[in-house]
């Protein structure tokens, strides 16, 4: 075994992804002291993003600034820069400014709340010399298409009187007019990768207000207005929007976050892609598992859901691109493990403890020991196996 190529997920509330990773390094190297090994913290848009995106990156900076909240009062909110020229990247998080836990339970009307201080964020980092943006989406308290962030980037929403339209949802039905004239021209050259967590389009029986709205404080009648305000709006902006596609509002995730994913793709050119998508893009691994002899990952439950975006799947999937074989590693199974197992992805998968728990149950379990004891015994077999093959 000449190079291994380690990309675990974090275990959630045990162990950080690259807790993870050095864990799986340290049986690795009892198994095959000779061998190049390197790990690589992974993600898939949830907890560990951030640290797996700037992994390894040059002039990283924290960065916080007073931003308009949903409710419309100020609120701080913090983004990470790194790189430097073409390649100053801003990772962001829409939840800083416009996420549901930003919002009393009283305040929670999704008619009203606004994305404008998520465009107030991307302004601030454009103003520090961002171009390149990836930008996670979960967590908002808005419904309002993306309009509220649009307006705070130059984009003017005007009624048939040829006022500006209320900010938050219910200003998606008063547009009669979109100009965009005054949009940031900087913005041409920006590029925005938007993590998208779900696949929902923006209207329809599917889309943002039927199925999230509830759960952001509208009630039924409120749903059936914010529905037919997203039809609305987007007969507008499809009507008038530069790209040939005249279907956006039904993409997979243009109603993520209340349909703030649709006004990435129809006005700023914005890619929806699967957090483990952009985290490995972003990683540089695929270099590495292509020269590499085995490639090892993991998440701290493995499940159906597994195969749906996740970590494991993302890596694994990149492997097999170059034929590469794949071990996985878990906390324990869940339900529908075995779809895992009999998939073409992984050659092997291997559970610290076999029985199903809860992911928070993990922590009982002297996590980063336990796993390595896993891993050692694995890869003792695996090795096994291989030399019964050769001879």
């Amino acid at each position: 075994m000449n190079k291994i190529i380690i990309a675990m997920d974090s275990f959630k509330g045990s162990m950080r992804s690259q807790e993870a990773g050095e864990a799986v390094k340290r049986a690795a190297e009892q198994i095959y002291p000779d061998s190049e090994i390197k790990v690589y913290p992974m993600a898939d848009g949830g907890e560990g993003t951030v640290e797996a995106l700037t992994f390894a990156k040059q002039q990283i900076e924290s960065v916080t600034c007073t931003v308009t909240g949903p409710a419309g009062t100020l609120t701080q909110a913090e983004y990470i820069v790194y790189g430097k020229g073409e390649q100053r990247t801003a990772v962001l998080e829409m939840a800083q400014a416009a996420g549901l836990m930003l919002v009393s339970d009283d305040q929670r009307n999704p008619m009203k709340t606004t994305t404008y201080g998520v465009g107030e964020m991307i302004r601030n980092a454009v103003e520090r010399g961002c171009r390149r943006f990836i930008i996670g989406i979960g967590g908002s308290a808005t419904n309002d298409a993306g309009i509220g962030m649009l307006q705070a980037l130059g984009v003017r929403f005007q009624n048939d009187r040829g006022e500006e339209v209320c900010r938050g949802g219910e200003g998606l039905l008063q547009a009669a007019r979109i100009d965009r004239s005054g949009l940031l021209p900087v913005l041409k050259e920006c590029e925005f990768q938007i993590v998208c967590d779900v696949t929902n389009p923006l209207t329809g029986e599917n889309g943002c207000s039927m199925i999230f709205a509830p759960q952001k404080g509208a009630d039924p009648e409120m749903v059936q207005i914010l529905e037919k305000g997203m039809e609305h709006f987007a007969d507008i902006a499809e009507d008038t929007c530069e790209s040939t596609d005249k279907t956006g509002r039904m993409t997979p995730g243009a109603g993520a976050a209340g349909g703030l994913g649709y006004a990435f793709l129809m006005f700023l050119n914005g890619h929806l892609a699967k957090g483990i998508d952009i985290v490995l893009r972003e990683s540089g691994i695929e270099a590495e598992i292509a020269s590499a002899d085995l490639v090892i990952t993991g998440e701290g439950r493995m499940d159906e859901q597994t195969l749906m975006g996740k970590t494991p799947a993302g890596v694994a999937a990149l492997a097999k691109k170059y034929h590469k074989k794949v071990i996985a590693f878990a906390g324990c199974f869940g339900e529908g493990i075995e779809h895992c197992q009999e998939s073409d992805l992984f050659d092997a998968c291997f559970a610290v403890r076999k029985e199903k728990v809860k992911p928070e149950e993990l922590a009982t379990v002297r996590a980063a020991k336990a796993l390595e004891e896993c891993v050692v015994c694995a890869l003792e077999i695996s090795r096994r196996e291989s030399r019964r093959r050769q001879s």
